[in-house]
């Protein structure tokens, strides 16, 4: 029996053999048996055996659009497209793929087709062995092929970690699988499945859930790695702001070593006017990015007196604010300056 499937042979072009094993990959892993992964992938002779113990596939999955993921939490594939995607590819790329299901083996091929004009995808399905479980065996994968599937591939955890190694700088992780390289982030971090959101071709994530994600992970864990991250200002601890309570980790130890450095009276400064205005009052200053200051201000509140007299703060505020006094206002501050100032010009009317 031969299914045909309209899907152009130039259909998701950027693809190569990562991503179409990928795709297949993560539809095993979603193959859960006992709330045990029921998933396995082994190379032996040129060929990626992936397999899962039970499930089966249905003829009507070959339709786009068609996946019985869309009301599974958790799950890293919701499209419907993936692993028909992956089938179009490796044909494309001469890659011979067989997909063993229950009675039937399925194979793929890109044909030419009088209907539509065009190269398409075509399923052919024969009969085999009966079998629990679907085996996708994808043969010509040479050694180099599959240790980079393997780079993509990171052991599943319970929960989100962050990866220190060279080599893993802003390479993101979602359930088990390498997603995209995030810029500028200096470590790399894995997401469960469902922890954060990925567009149709899990090739990109949003930068703002992204570092929102990372600076909870680093404010809730604290330690030297997340401390450097905020001297260096990185994205990974962009929002970290707005994680972090008095007794969060990072919190506690970014006041301990800013403390036992530069003494409890030193005065954490973050703006040149800051420098100025600590300088003028003799206050012991130390310049650090503005989210630490922040970060510092929810332990200890710092004040740096002013040498200004009252007549100099007035005209200040006066400056600062007029615009929102009418001109009876305007006129009674005037009046108290020059009561604290006899020596007031006019201009300042």
């Amino acid at each position: 029996m031969k299914f045909t499937l309209p899907i152009s042979d130039g259909y998701v072009a950027s693809w190569g053999i990562w991503e179409a094993v990928r795709e297949i990959w993560q539809n095993a892993l979603d193959e859960t048996e006992d709330g045990v992964c029921a998933a396995t992938m082994k190379y032996e002779d040129g060929k990626v055996w992936i397999e899962t113990t039970q499930g089966s596939l249905d003829p009507s999955t070959l339709v786009l659009g068609t996946t019985s993921k869309k009301a599974r939490p958790g799950q890293r594939g919701k499209f419907g497209e993936g692993y028909k995607l992956s089938l179009l590819v490796l044909a494309r790329l001469g890659l011979p793929v067989q997909v063993y299901t229950g009675s039937e083996v399925w194979v793929a091929r890109l044909e030419y087709d009088e209907n539509f004009t065009c190269n398409v995808l075509n399923i052919y399905t024969g009969p085999a062995e009966e079998r629990e479980g679907v085996l996708f065996v994808i043969d010509g994968i040479g050694t180099s092929d599959y240790a980079n599937i393997l780079r993509n591939i990171r052991p599943i955890t319970e929960g989100s970690s962050i990866l220190e190694q060279e080599g893993q700088e802003g390479r993101i992780y979602v359930g088990g699988l390498y997603v995209t390289t995030a810029k500028d982030f200096k470590c790399g971090y894995t997401f469960r499945a469902g922890e954060i959101s990925l567009d149709r071709d899990r090739g990109m994530v949003s930068g703002f859930d992204l570092a929102w994600k990372t600076s909870q992970m680093h404010t809730e864990r604290g330690g030297g790695l997340a401390l450097r991250l905020m001297d260096q200002e990185a994205p990974d601890v962009e929002y970290v702001e707005s994680h972090a309570a008095p007794a969060s980790p990072i919190v506690t130890q970014r006041a301990e070593h800013f403390h036992s450095s530069y003494g409890y009276n030193a005065v954490p400064v973050s703006s040149q006017e800051e420098i100025e205005k600590a300088s003028t009052a003799g206050v012991k200053w130390i310049l650090v990015p503005a989210p630490v200051k922040n970060l510092l201000r929810l332990v200890k509140s710092w004040f740096i007196p002013t040498t200004k007299s009252p007549a100099e703060l007035l005209r200040e505020f006066k400056k600062n604010y007029q615009w929102h006094f009418n001109s009876e206002m305007k006129h009674d501050l005037d009046d108290i300056i020059q009561m604290l100032d006899p020596e007031a010009k006019s201009q300042e009317a």
